[in-house]
């Protein structure tokens, strides 16, 4: 019995001891709650913080096609002959992919490349981060391309002709061709979304990365720029990004608009898209 009694009280100090430290814990991660959220070293920044960059991107996109048009004039100079050399070749790389008249898409594929571009190199500004770096922000992007080519497949060949293109062109193969060719159509947007943001964020990630050891490091060496090499390459993969992206929705839209039929012959989409 002493030795039962000794179990129990040891056994009543055990749990008894910890209740203290333990409301303390609560205390604290209740009262870090309420407070400002600290951001370690891989965080994804709050989609506020993201939403307010992908807003300061559009502003700037604004801001410039405002002041290319702002006093247009016969012979263009400045900032209005920076304008029209990008329109122009929006126009010559969607009437190249797509076909003949797929220059009235440069609007919809000049402003992708544009907010993708600017939205990657933004998070190379201290203090800013790049909008495409949020799975949130290209998810959005690739269903705006979705639907897009949704409505351009109906708008071209009819609600039947826009079916019959998943049948596929033969009819007794069409019962196994139809589900495969719905699935990989539904999954084209996701595809979009996961491959610039990947490349984006794992970017970000290590130029954050190189730079933390490069400032780890300093008292040894006074100037170890780990991270500028990357940083210089992210100058390409940027670009190569918001190219490739911009590149497959214009691939989305001649396979769905026929071109190769109405002419045919084999787009250069068509060839792009078996050569990719």
């Amino acid at each position: 019995m002493p030795q039962q009694d000794g179990l129990i009280q040891l056994a009543q100090g055990d749990h008894g001891t910890p209740e203290a430290p333990a409301t303390g814990h609560t205390e604290t991660h209740a009262a870090a709650g309420h407070g400002e959220h600290q951001y370690k070293l891989g965080d994804i920044p709050s989609p506020g913080l993201l939403f307010s960059n992908a807003l300061l991107v559009a502003l700037a996109i604004i801001a410039f096609g405002w002041r290319a048009t702002r006093k247009l004039e016969a012979i263009p100079k400045g900032w209005q002959n920076l304008g029209e050399f990008i329109v122009e070749t929006f126009m010559n790389f969607t009437r190249g992919i797509i076909g003949p008249g797929g220059e009235k898409y440069a609007p919809l594929v000049g402003t992708l490349f544009m907010f993708i571009y600017i939205g990657n190199l933004w998070g190379q500004i201290p203090y800013l981060h790049s909008p495409t770096a949020n799975l949130s922000t290209t998810l959005a992007l690739g269903l705006i391309v979705f639907f897009y080519v949704q409505y351009v497949g109906i708008r071209q060949q009819g609600i039947v002709g826009y079916l019959k293109h998943f049948w596929g062109p033969i009819p007794a193969a069409g019962i196994i061709l139809f589900p495969i060719e719905v699935i990989s159509e539904i999954v084209k947007p996701f595809t979009l979304a996961m491959r610039l943001f990947g490349n984006i964020f794992g970017e970000d990630t290590v130029i954050i990365v190189l730079a933390t050891l490069g400032v780890g490091m300093l008292p040894a060496l006074p100037i170890l720029p780990l991270h500028f090499p990357v940083l210089l390459l992210s100058l390409l993969t940027t670009f190569v990004q918001a190219l490739v992206f911009t590149l497959l929705t214009c691939i989305y839209i001649s396979l769905q608009s026929h071109h190769d039929e109405a002419h045919g012959e084999p787009s250069h989409a068509t060839e792009a898209h078996h050569a990719a």
